[in-house]
């Protein structure tokens, strides 16, 4: 079997889960016997035309113009090249980029959704003009047509089911996978500039300007989580750094206590993670946060204690397993769980032993693979509808 991966972004690309998520499946997918080859369909500039190839960890990669992709032509010759079963569609871009080609030439689609489109936090500022309204057009082709959908949580499922009219046969949520054996090699704990070792640290991995993360509502608790105990270090694995200072500036005199830590490797990310007594998720409640992001399976696979909002697939993964403290969607809360394991031996203890097995259940990219695959073969025998 050969896969033609699809994207709207560059492999190699930047450190976060929308980018790194095809890499873990392609990775993944390899010493299973399924060839992979990736074929980045980009929008600018808009009058390209120059189509490249390379490779990356030996795949194949193609890099295609709007004058490509829009004709379908670029991605006909890579079937040619380089003869696939099915096309794999990363995000938005990836599965309205490919569709028409997909339908000219037969070609069954597996649609991954990163995050409902339209229904982002910032989509007001992202604009709904001509080229979104063109997004949606297309996507509701691809709902329509599409061997098979994958949701990355639950609420997706049901809104792809009962909003987008997809029959639920053809549905099926896979959590954003990991490689677990990242974290299980023994290794030491981060050094950490202005943390030392009578500090207890609070930690947040991932973008920290992303509105539907909600770093605003950590920082915001951060002065309660200070003054109840002392030695507490907050530590923002992620970046720009000027979002970072900003955060330190409306910390006053506690600015110093929160350290901000960009442009970090997933290598990096695995011994900064052993560093943390808890990891915090603040997530806004939005339908943007319907999708589980691959944050949750570093925090699952770390194996520290994690407090999150509680909002969509986080009661079924950390409340009801005890992986997790879940708060409402609120500075105070979020304050009081975070003072609440840090002083609390014991149930922070709880809740690390919880996360393994739920990290092996849902997020074993192991497993997840043969989730991928089991799907790939129903599309493959399905084909389009």
């Amino acid at each position: 079997m050969r896969i033609l991966m699809v994207t709207s972004f560059p492999i190699p690309g930047d450190y976060d889960g929308t980018a790194m998520l095809p890499i873990k499946i392609m990775r993944a997918l390899k010493p299973r016997g399924v060839d992979v080859v990736v074929a980045y369909l980009h929008a600018r500039p808009p009058w390209g035309v120059t189509s490249e190839s390379g490779d990356f960890e030996g795949t194949p990669i193609y890099r295609l113009p709007p004058a490509a992709w829009a004709s379908g032509l670029g991605l006909k010759r890579i079937a040619r090249e380089q003869p696939f079963d099915l096309v794999h569609a990363q995000h938005y871009g990836g599965a309205t980029r490919a569709y028409l080609a997909c339908r000219r030439y037969g070609w069954p689609m597996v649609y991954e959704i990163h995050s409902l489109l339209g229904e982002e936090v910032e989509r007001d500022h992202l604009g709904r003009g001509l080229v979104f309204l063109a997004y949606q057009a297309l996507e509701r082709r691809v709902f329509r047509h599409a061997a098979a959908v994958i949701a990355l949580g639950e609420p997706v499922k049901e809104v792809v089911i009962a909003e987008k009219g997809v029959p639920a046969d053809r549905v099926r949520v896979i959590y954003p996978g990991i490689d677990l054996g990242e974290y299980d090699a023994p290794g030491e704990p981060a050094l950490i500039p202005g943390v030392g070792p009578e500090h207890k640290v609070v930690m947040y991995v991932g973008s920290i300007v992303h509105p539907n993360q909600g770093v605003p509502i950590l920082v915001k608790a951060l002065p309660r989580v200070f003054a109840a105990v002392p030695e507490a270090r907050c530590v923002l694995v992620g970046g720009p750094v000027e979002a970072g200072a900003t955060y330190r500036a409306q910390l006053g005199a506690n600015g110093d206590r929160l350290i901000v830590l960009a442009g970090q490797t997933p290598r990096q990310v695995v011994a900064l993670t052993r560093r943390a007594d808890v990891l915090v998720h603040p997530r806004l409640a939005c339908r943007e946060n319907y999708s589980v992001q691959s944050k949750i399976a570093v925090y699952l696979a770390a194996g520290r204690p994690i407090v999150a909002t509680d909002f969509g697939d986080y009661q079924q993964l950390l409340g009801t397993t005890g992986a997790g403290l879940l708060t409402p969607v609120a500075s105070g809360p979020l304050a009081e769980a975070v003072i609440k394991v840090l002083g609390d031996p014991a149930l922070a203890a709880r809740l690390a032993a919880a996360t393994g097995p739920v990290a092996r259940e849902y997020f074993a990219m192991d497993r997840n693979i043969d989730r991928y695959i089991d799907l790939y073969h129903r599309a493959i025998a399905a084909g389009p509808r």
